[in-house]
């Protein structure tokens, strides 16, 4: 495949922004008639094809999506949306899920490019370390838009959740209701939301004056027994242990289920708060209090906004939305 010309080398070599050629690429009226003709000059001499033209030439009438894993409910409703509000504009859906694999990720972004898609949205997988691979999608002048788990760095851009604030109110809630000693399951140290869910978690004890103890805080990766491990090492360290907050719903199960193997009563003796509202929280017993499932409205900013960006409405940069949650109490946790 050869190499394509990309807006963001026009502007370089114009020494002008990547907004002003993106203008004057499309007669904008507030652009002048010499700086559009030195766009469209170049442009014709680098042999510059903008997506938009390449759409209409049948050639980039797909998106790609990359989801962690398809299993979890908040992803699949990611999907639903997305397929529901893309297919409306005309597009047709490629969907990777990775399987919290960073080599199938790589694949995934591969084949984008390889099938040179009008765009994509992602969520990076648990163990995503390097990040080269989406700037190669960059490279390619594919837009690119991330959701929920991002990659801080990269001019792109990004709709997440106000993890931070929503785990902080879930943990001010337990502190406001009785819980002196709380503990903390977090996922990988290498994804935004997880990471954002845990400094939410610190700082609500700061300023309760509580220490921070990194005996309380359990690293989770995808092996159910380490729950257990943790859980029966921390009762026995720590028998005052009475609220617990969980980075999702599924592992909040797996801690509920271990806490009454082992004798305990919920809420009664400990609290158990989950976050993203699954279905598994409504049904558990006792119910999970948890954090707002707000799926639905990120997937439809997330179409929204990568659109946008195709149809050269916006420029393609660094942006961040931030979608509020509410927190769901049920019976998990006292009241």
């Amino acid at each position: 495949m050869g190499k394509f010309v990309t807006l963001k080398q026009l502007a370089s070599q114009l020494q002008l922004s990547h907004t002003t050629v993106s203008r004057a690429l499309r007669d904008h009226p507030r652009i002048s008639p010499a700086t559009k003709l030195r766009v469209k000059q170049l442009a014709s001499q680098l042999g510059y094809v903008p997506n938009v033209q390449m759409m209409h030439q049948g050639q980039t009438r797909y998106i790609g999506v990359i989801v962690p894993d398809i299993t979890i409910f908040f992803y699949a409703k990611i999907i639903e949306t997305l397929q529901s509000l893309l297919s409306e504009a005309g597009y047709t859906l490629l969907l990777f899920n990775t399987q919290e694999s960073e080599t199938l990720e790589r694949q995934a972004v591969r084949s984008c490019i390889e099938h040179r898609v009008a765009g994509v949205v992602a969520a990076i997988s648990s163990s995503t370390k390097t990040h080269r691979h989406f700037e190669d999608l960059l490279q390619h002048e594919i837009p690119l838009v991330f959701y929920d788990r991002v990659v801080n760095f990269l001019p792109v851009p990004k709709i997440i959740a106000d993890d931070y604030r929503a785990s902080y109110q879930a943990t001010q809630y337990l502190l406001e209701h009785g819980c002196h000693c709380i503990a903390h399951v977090t996922a990988s140290i290498h994804l935004n939301n997880s990471n954002n869910r845990l400094y939410g978690f610190m700082d609500a004890l700061k300023e309760s004056n509580l220490e921070v103890n990194e005996n309380l805080i359990h690293y989770y990766e995808m092996e159910p027994q380490s729950i257990e491990d943790f859980l029966r090492k921390t009762l026995h360290k720590y028998p005052q242990l009475d609220g617990i907050t969980v980075f999702n719903d599924y592992v909040a199960n797996i801690v509920v289920n271990v806490l009454l193997k082992f004798g305990k009563r919920i809420p009664e003796d400990i609290s158990v708060f989950g976050f993203s509202d699954e279905p598994i929280a409504s049904y558990m017993n006792p119910r999970l209090s948890s954090v707002q499932q707000i799926a639905p409205k990120m997937a439809r900013l997330s179409a929204q906004k990568l659109l946008a960006i195709i149809q050269q409405e916006e420029p393609m940069e660094s942006e961040k939305i931030v979608i509020h949650q509410d927190l769901v109490i049920r019976e998990s946790t006292q009241s």
